[in-house]
């Protein structure tokens, strides 16, 4: 009986670290960047860089896993999958999500806890 209630609150713990794998953005590209760069590396990771993911970011980001990891892809095909990801995953869609998003929700924090604008500490 200990081992069940145990397997079940193992089950239930991992249950709630477990997410499901975001889907690409929609958009033009996305297919081509469906095949040409998930095969490697997941949504979460292109994600992570899109606040900071300029034109410059993309370009250079592409031209590496060209050069440096044999991507398997065209001039064309790089040209649109830097389009698609200046599009969907760049600084212009970070701030089109903010004034979509409602204004209670933590993704709107811009600024750590105890900072405030600036990175400087809040006096007490």
């Amino acid at each position: 009986m200990i081992r069940i209630l145990w397997t079940l609150t193992l089950g239930l713990a991992f249950s709630q670290v477990v997410r499901a794998e975001p889907e690409a953005a929609s958009g033009e590209g996305r297919e081509l960047f469906i095949a040409r760069c998930s095969s490697c590396h997941s949504v979460d990771y292109i994600e992570m860089h899109a606040r900071f993911g300029t034109r410059a970011l993309w370009e250079s980001q592409v031209a590496k896993m060209r050069n440096a990891y044999k991507a398997p892809m065209t001039d064309e095909d790089a040209k649109v999958i830097v389009n698609y990801l200046e599009r969907q995953y760049g600084p212009a869609r970070v701030e089109r999500d903010q004034r979509t998003t409602p204004s209670n929700s933590i993704s709107k924090t811009s600024v750590a806890p105890g900072l405030i604008k600036g990175g400087a500490p809040r006096s007490p």
